[in-house]
Formats: structure tokens, sequence, C-alpha cells
């Protein structure tokens, strides 16, 4: 199969996932439904697929893609979600494939691009206990306080310090960062800048396929995309796979630049770059009971 063709099919089965998670937030301004009637919007979507588009889930469960990792913040974790998030309904449409959700609420492109390992995140020296007691450590990224973890540690733990491996804390009593290693042993002497080595780093495989979609928080405008941009190629070329999705900004309301931010994410990842915000895709409001085309640019 070739990578244009790959790319084409992901990205479909991706938005037959994608769109209609978001539009059950906005496609009525009354009582949103309970997660059945959400189920049942999803399934009664799919039966407008084209056969392509059937075609396409099938391609895509064969055995030469084994993983989908999605690295991302509350929209990949599924915040407001009622525990649906779109990493659970693409393991639902290629049950053949692990997906894995790497979403963490409220981080910035930065702080992922930390758990995928392509910024740095180091220690102070500090002293590893033989014991499996918690020691206090220091972390830092470029000079500063990365602020890791506060809502979550997908794709960090387990981690490893000087090849000692443990479990990353934090304190939000203490304000404080903690080590606890996973197994009894020697005594080991951290060094000054050792880094950390996160899960999602030492588990990246060149033959995952990478769905990105960072960047709300802190959001970019158009006069400084290109910083969010560039993370976003070193990320993606960190992992080492050239099977990916860049998955497009889509409220307006926390991305006032939105149209012009997602012009440049397309420009840069061309066939790799999936806009939900101009999608198409047959939905039954819950309200009405009527089936109906809705373009999905939105205006919030």
């Amino acid at each position: 199969m070739s990578k244009r063709k790959f790319v084409i099919m992901i990205a479909a089965v991706l938005a037959m996932c994608l769109l209609p998670g978001c539009l059950f937030f906005k496609v009525s301004n009354k009582e949103q439904p309970d997660l059945q009637s959400k189920n049942e919007m999803i399934l009664e979507s799919e039966e407008e697929y084209s056969e392509d588009e059937k075609e396409t889930e099938e391609e895509i469960m064969k055995p030469d893609i084994s993983r989908i990792v999605c690295w991302g913040d509350s929209l990949t974790f599924g915040e407001g979600g009622e525990g649906v998030t779109f990493p659970l309904v693409l393991q639902e449409h290629v049950p053949q494939v692990e997906v894995i959700n790497y979403g963490i609420r409220g981080e910035t492109a930065k702080q992922i691009a930390m758990r995928v390992g392509v910024l740095p995140m180091t220690v102070s020296g500090f002293t590893i206990p033989k014991d499996k007691s918690p020691v206090q450590v220091q972390l830092w990224q470029d000079g500063e306080d990365p602020v890791m973890m506060r809502l979550g540690d997908m794709g960090i733990n387990p981690c490893t310090i000087g090849e000692v491996e443990g479990i990353l804390s934090y304190d939000e009593g203490e304000n404080k960062y903690y080590f606890t290693r996973t197994e009894e042993g020697e005594e080991a002497e951290i060094a000054e800048g050792t880094q950390v080595i996160t899960f999602g780093d030492r588990d990246k495989s060149s033959s995952d396929v990478i769905i990105l979609f960072a960047g709300t928080n802190r959001a970019p405008d158009k006069n400084n995309v290109q910083e969010l941009v560039d993370l976003e190629r070193q990320m993606l070329e960190y992992t080492g796979s050239d099977r990916y999705i860049v998955i497009g900004l889509t409220s307006k309301e926390l991305v006032p630049d939105v149209v012009e931010v997602n012009q440049a994410l397309s420009q840069a990842f061309g066939e790799h770059f999936l806009d939900i915000r101009k999608e198409r895709r047959v939905v039954r409001d819950p309200d009405d009971g009527e089936l109906e085309k809705r373009a999905h640019r939105r205006d919030d």
C-alpha cells in the first residue's frame, strides 16, 4: 500500500470517529443527549457511509498496522465526553489495531513534546535509594519547571532516570515532584542534567501510526503559528514514523485565528493534515429526528 493511500485511508476513518463526537456537542442548543443517544447518532451516521469508506476500515485492519498512538490535550483525553473519546471510538472502528490515548487535559504543545521525548526533561542531581521509598526530585526543561503531571501522567510513566525504572509523581499540596523506583536495587547517584526517558519515548516505534492533536492550549495566532508547525514537525520526526495525521484546531473562541492557523498547518503537512472544521458528515439531530448534512465549519 502506498504511503499516500495509507494516509488518506487513516484520515477517512479518523474523520468518521471525530466528527460525530464533535457535532454531538454542537448539534443542538437544548439538553445534550445521553451516551446511548450519542452512540445511536454515530451508528445512524455510519449507515450513510459509502462502500469505499467501509472498505477503508477493512484496509486499516490489515496486519501491517499494529498500533495507533494519539498524542494530545483534553480533546484527545476526552474532557466532557462522558467517557467517550475519539481514540476509544477509533478503537471500535479498528478492533484489530491497538489504539493508545496519550491525551492530558490542559497541556500545551510544548508539554506534549516533553512527553514524546523530543524536548528533554532533566533532573537536578539526587540519589535514588535502594528501596522503593519516594525521593524528591527537581524537574527542568530549558532551565524552568516544566509544570508536568498536574492532570495526568499518560505517556510519562513508567519512566527511567539513569537507567532506573520508576514512577514520577507530583504532590499538589507540597508542590514537589517525587520519583519512586519500581523494583529494589542498588543505590544510584543521578548526575545533574540527567534526562528523564518517558514511557512514550521508550516505547515509540517507527511502525506506529501517529495522530497529533495539539496547540489549543496557549494557542498560536497567525503571526506565530510557525512555532507550532516547527514543534509538531520535531515531534513527528522524533517518533520515526512517516505514517501520521495532524489534526487542525477547532475552536474560534479559544483560537481566534483558527482559520489562518489551520491554513498554515495544511500548507506544512499537506495530505497528512485533517481539518475537521471543513468536513461534512450526516448526523441525526436528537431533538428533531431529522437527518441533515451539516458543514463542519464552526464559528465557535
